[in-house]
């Protein structure tokens, strides 16, 4: 009791600053003791922190406990759910594609689950249960052992005291008494400052020997990291193992959906080895079947609910020609224009909107020869080409009704023609109706005259190669070579040197608006043409009748070429049309406009080499009409204007 009375004296005397209190720890340990004190905090912060990242912390790591902590894992409910209603969607229909790829994800979900249990009880055991050494162990110690120190200054502090009081006493009573009493002080001091030493070396020794752990500490966090990138390297491997299957899964639905996708991705996505997009030859199918006598084909709209199923239908593969049975002419016509509407690039050429506005303003006889090197442009497709060619042959076989289904190719042209030809980038005014007008003229043109444009490509039946199975069962993966047949376009080098000369002209003058169509063009007409077998064998292209520029005619100016875009100069037109395609010599092979031709057992149509242009047929009855009505427009402006000059 008088010694803990004694210890408070000097407590208050030491807080009062009435005497002067040792010094636990020199500046240099008061230092590092800050320091420690600081990784005591960080340490806290860290150790709290991970266990929070953790979502099973703490929760075991023996069978059972993994067990549960596996199944409260996001990843694992997640991949277990995936993979139960895809079994379920497979068992209801076994080509499902959503079914099988729900079942690959939800296999690698359930795996990124047990990934993930197996990452945390790595850091959970490695790294936090190694803080938490640190901050039950190590530290707490240094903490007790600074306690102690404090507790030995103070009685050291006291023993100082009671000595000074010792010798003040002997010195004022004197006496062996006091004497001996001073001599036991001293001796406490001394073995109380010994004990306060080896306090404050120890506390010294276990605080360097924790500052000694730093790397150690910072070698925790970076096996952090190492557990942190095998989870996500695991994630990615499964990932990756997991996408080529997805990716051939998908391939089995490869080129849906139907409509809006281009035109060489469809053909090649599906076995159609016509080479025609399957909407557009199945649908003209089924009409051809049903009749063109329909009036008012392509004109008149269809009930909205019977165009949305029936593209519903084939979007979901299921459609045939079989299930077109109740499908009547509108429906079938608005399917057609929808599809070749959604088209990502016109049917007759994306870079080719230009040529085709100023070839529609060109006067007749030229439009002949631009429509003509068009359709074989470098720049627009073959697959479209043939599509083209499947399609205005439909048109044409419409317009020869017109007496029933009051469709002329004037008519057709106006409703098609906005479905296969428009601007990618908008340029012109849309409420400009000259451009509508040039391009209805140039479709109109090709509906008419389809046997003269594509006199050298072979006429197919319209279900030719149709698939008779719906797409759905004839999704393919990707191949090396074109699973549909090409069309019969030559190909650029083909096409150099041959039939990019300008077909001659009729010699009919057109600068009178009531001229008739010149009897050389009636009588070079497709209809009449000679046969290439009556031809002698040693007549060629290059030696055919030439036109000539005599008696100082000069040559009139032609249009824009499709192919350059520079005006051309062609001689006087002759007064007999060009000879017809020569039959090719025996001696020299044919070049084949196929040539990527499926095996033997098909045969298809070669078409005959286009090395010289066939004449110019007679002008559609339309065309001079309007031809007639535009020089007398221009008689009476001119009229008009001498009228207005006098």
């Amino acid at each position: 009791m008088k010694k803990s009375m004694e210890k408070l004296k000097v407590r208050i005397d030491q807080n009062l600053n009435r005497t002067e209190k040792s010094v636990a720890l020199p500046p240099e340990l008061e230092k590092i003791e800050e320091t420690i004190l600081t990784y005591r905090q960080v340490c806290q912060t860290v150790h709290k922190k991970f266990s929070e990242c953790l979502q099973g912390a703490g929760k075991g790591t023996d069978g059972q406990s993994i067990e549960r902590r596996l199944k409260k894992t996001l990843d694992f409910s997640l991949g277990q759910s995936l993979s139960e209603q895809g079994r379920l969607l497979t068992k209801q229909s076994s080509s499902s594609c959503l079914g099988q790829v729900l079942q690959e994800t939800g296999g690698v979900c359930t795996a990124v689950g047990q990934n993930l249990v197996q990452y945390e009880i790595s850091v959970e055991q490695l790294v936090v249960q190694e803080l938490e050494t640190v901050l039950k162990t190590d530290l707490p110690t240094i903490l007790k052992e600074r306690r102690q120190l404090d507790q030995l200054i103070l009685e050291l502090d006291t023993a100082k005291a009671r000595l000074h009081t010792a010798r003040q006493e002997d010195q004022n009573q004197g006496g062996p008494l006091t004497g001996a009493k001073v001599d036991r002080m001293e001796e406490e001091l001394d073995d109380m400052a010994r004990k306060v030493e080896q306090a404050r070396d120890l506390l010294a020794t276990d605080m360097m020997a924790f500052m000694s752990k730093d790397a150690e500490l910072a070698k925790l966090i970076a096996k952090f990291l190492d557990f942190k990138l095998d989870y996500h390297s695991s994630i990615a491997d499964q990932v990756l193992l997991t996408q080529p299957k997805v990716d051939a899964i998908l391939l089995t639905k490869r080129g849906f959906p139907i409509f809006g996708s281009s035109l060489a991705s469809h053909l090649a996505s599906f076995p159609l080895h016509s080479g025609i997009a399957f909407p557009l030859q199945l649908c003209i199918t089924r009409l051809v079947r049903l009749g063109l006598e329909e009036e008012g084909l392509f004109r008149l709209a269809a009930g909205s609910s019977k165009v949305k199923k029936l593209r519903a239908e084939l979007e979901a593969g299921l459609c045939s020609l079989p299930s077109l049975e109740t499908a009547d002419h509108h429906v079938l016509t608005a399917t057609i224009k929808s599809y070749l509407r959604e088209l990502p690039d016109p049917l007759m050429g994306a870079d080719l909107y230009q040529d085709w506005v100023e070839t529609g303003q060109l006067d007749e006889e030229d439009r002949f020869d631009a429509i003509w090197n068009l359709l074989q442009h470098e720049q627009l497709p073959r697959e479209n080409y043939r599509n083209i060619q499947y399609l205005f042959k439909f048109l044409h076989a419409v317009s020869s009704l017109e007496e029933k289904n009051k469709m002329s190719a004037s008519n057709l042209a106006i409703v098609i023609t906005p479905n296969v030809i428009w601007e990618c980038e908008s340029v012109h005014d849309p409420l400009d109706v000259t451009v509508g007008s040039a391009l209805a003229q140039v479709v109109e043109l090709i509906i008419t005259k389809y046997e003269w444009f594509f006199q050298n490509d072979a006429s197919l039946p319209w279900d030719h190669l149709l698939p008779t199975s719906p797409l759905g069962l004839l999704c393919q993966p990707p191949s090396t070579s074109s699973p549909f047949h090409p069309s019969p376009v030559p190909t650029t080098r083909d096409r150099k040197g041959k039939g990019k000369k300008a077909p001659p002209p009729p010699s009919t003058d057109f600068s009178s608006p009531s001229s008739s169509p010149s009897p050389s063009r009636v009588t070079s007409s497709p209809s009449h043409l000679p046969s290439p077998a009556t031809l002698p064998h040693s007549e060629s292209p290059q030696t055919g009748h030439q036109p000539n520029n005599t008696n100082g005619q000069s040559s009139y100016q032609r249009s824009k070429s499709a192919e350059g875009g520079k005006h051309k100069t062609a001689s006087q037109p002759p007064n007999q049309p060009p000879p017809s395609p020569p039959q090719p010599t025996p001696s020299l092979p044919t070049p084949s406009l196929y040539p990527d031709l499926p095996p033997q057992d098909r045969t298809f149509p070669i078409p005959a080499p286009r090395s010289v242009k066939p004449a110019i047929p007679s002008k559609p009855e339309g065309i001079t009409r309007n031809a007639s009505m535009r020089g007398a427009d221009q008689a009476r402006i001119l009229q008009g204007k001498e009228s207005t000059d006098l």
